[in-house]
């Protein structure tokens, strides 16, 4: 992992966190369910989120089985997202414009790791193969 990683990491991930966000507190704005929200939110941030970290994070080209675990591994963040944002926003009382960045924040290590495993691994496999 180069020195890079990191900061980039951190500039995909704000622009994964502002999405996410804006769909969360949107939704719940709009008067929608919170599931609606998870759902959506991971659907479209799902597909920038791995097109981001390829490109500019992890600087990997783009594939299917590469996109298949990233997928898999942020599937883990529907229910993460959904009782952690449950937890500020509906057992605590926080608003949504609150509630949406706190869960955001919890989720940053998971998410990282996540998506090194997703993006990464299948070079690894490639390079240990002859």
């Amino acid at each position: 992992m180069s020195i890079r990683t990191p900061f980039a990491y951190l500039l995909v991930s704000a622009c994964c966190f502002a999405g996410h966000n804006i769909i969360m507190i949107g939704v719940d704005k709009l008067g929608g369910p919170l599931w609606l929200a998870v759902l959506l939110s991971f659907g479209i941030i799902g597909l920038i989120g791995y097109t981001l970290h390829s490109l500019v994070t992890f600087q990997r080209p783009f594939s299917i089985s590469a996109f298949t675990r990233y997928i898999a591994g942020m599937s883990v963040n529907i229910p993460v997202v959904f009782v952690i944002t449950w937890f500020w926003h509906s057992w605590l009382g926080f608003i949504m414009l609150v509630a949406a960045p706190l869960a955001s924040v919890c989720m940053l290590l998971m998410n990282f790791l996540l998506s090194r495993w997703a993006i990464v691994t299948s070079d690894r496999k490639k390079t240990l193969t002859p």
